[in-house]
């Protein structure tokens, strides 16, 4: 999307104001930078990831490109934490700075601060609740194949150590719409079920979930919500206020932009007794922080990168980015139509879909196509492979052109054609 960028260019990509320290920060981005028009603005954000240009990066549902202003916030701030790790601490990581990390987080995730803690990914945050609810042997948890390796893995640590029972959903048809997604759930739920776990935005298929609906089914049925959120900040809107999940694990390293190694953990103000701590510390601002965010310490430096993300975020308008992205996909399905042999998995139900569009060939190797793709011709999608689906996934992001898109439909095009008959 961009050329390769030096350090030289890196550090001077923001000139003064990303220099100075986090207690006393300037806006990233100067005002009146940021183009007005689409076109103008699309390649704009282009301009500002560090990504191999001759890529078309169709995998930001595994990692996104970080923001050049992330990588330069962030460098200046470790080498502050080099330099004096005890004064960077005291004025970087104290009560006053975490406090403002915290509400940022918050109020771009629709919380309140106090129930927001920092850990370093989705998967420690969906294995905190795992590992701290009181869970006794026969009581169930509620889940769906295709929730990701790394968030049901936590609680096939709990079935081997208390005895936890796993229900499973199978993976069924391509949902027609939220209320047949509601309906499977609520079949499925016992007066055992002590645990819904749900992703917000699905990694296989991408469906985008009721997940408002499912959390109260939960709270009808006395059981626990647990929601990963990890391809959601950024892509989707998120409000947890309004979904009521009692507890949501996320990062920022997707359509956030941000680098890998931080993430978020939110648990409801009243469902915070039912999770135990992580540590007994007393350190730090009161709340979720204080009782899970041991791993805070060590985030300094990407805690800081976070909040160039979130400014970014609000900079560009997070209703016009969320537009951007469905219109890509739409795109992408309509190229896709064109195709003879292509299954499209991901739902059409405008509800269910947003910016990840899954797809099957009859008969093909994924793996083998998606690693084609990528070393001949510089197309990056994922292979998605678990507990009965298979697919090629192709996700967007606002940066991508519809020549991306382009390149990627006759990449397979391509590969149609080549399969014998």
């Amino acid at each position: 999307m961009n050329p390769p960028v030096s350090r030289r260019a890196l550090i001077g990509a923001l000139g003064a104001s990303a220099l100075l320290p986090a207690t006393a920060r300037a806006a990233t981005f100067p005002t009146g930078s940021v183009p007005t028009g689409s076109r103008e603005l699309w390649a704009w954000i282009q301009s500002q990831l560090v990504l191999d240009p001759g890529l078309a990066w169709l995998d930001t549902a595994g990692s996104g490109p970080s923001l050049r202003a992330v990588m330069v916030r962030e460098y200046r701030h470790r080498e502050r934490q080099s330099e004096d790790f005890r004064r960077y601490r005291d004025a970087v990581l104290g009560e006053p700075a975490m406090t403002r990390h915290l509400s940022g987080v918050a109020a771009f995730l629709g919380a309140s601060a106090d129930e927001v803690a920092f850990t370093t990914s989705t998967t420690e945050g969906l294995a905190i609740v795992a590992r701290g609810l009181d869970v006794q042997p026969g009581d169930e948890v509620l889940l769906s194949s295709h929730e990701r390796p790394a968030a049901v893995g936590p609680w096939r640590v709990e079935a081997a150590r208390r005895g936890v029972k796993l229900v499973e959903l199978p993976p069924g048809p391509t949902p027609a719409a939220p209320e047949a997604i509601v309906a499977q759930y609520a079949g499925a739920i016992t007066p055992r079920t002590r645990v819904l776990l749900v992703s917000q935005v699905r990694a296989t298929d991408g469906t985008v979930m009721p997940v408002r609906e499912l959390c109260a089914l939960a709270r009808d049925n006395n059981a626990f919500s647990l929601v990963d959120g990890a391809l959601a900040p950024g892509h989707v809107d998120v409000r947890l206020a309004q979904l009521g999940c009692d507890a949501y694990a996320t990062s920022f390293h997707r359509w956030m932009n941000a680098s890998w190694g931080v993430g978020a953990l939110y648990v409801r103000r009243d469902a915070q007794a039912r999770v135990w701590p992580t540590s007994e510390s007393n350190d730090g601002p009161a709340g979720a922080q204080r009782r899970y965010g041991a791993a805070h310490p060590q985030l300094g430096p990407g805690l800081e990168g976070v909040g160039v993300a979130l400014e970014f975020q609000e900079l560009v308008n997070r209703a016009r980015i969320g537009s951007r992205i469905r219109e890509l996909a739409a795109y992408l399905r309509l190229q896709l139509a064109t195709l003879e042999g292509i299954e499209i998995l991901t739902p059409s139900h405008p509800a269910l879909g947003a910016g990840i569009v899954a797809l099957r060939l009859a008969g093909a190797d994924h793996g083998r196509i998606a690693q084609s793709l990528a070393e001949q011709e510089g197309i990056v999608v994922a292979h998605v492979a678990q507990r009965g689906f298979d697919a090629l996934r192709v996700s967007v992001h606002p940066a991508n052109e519809h020549a991306d898109l382009d390149r990627c439909v006759n990449g397979l095009r391509s590969r149609l054609g080549a399969r014998p008959s």
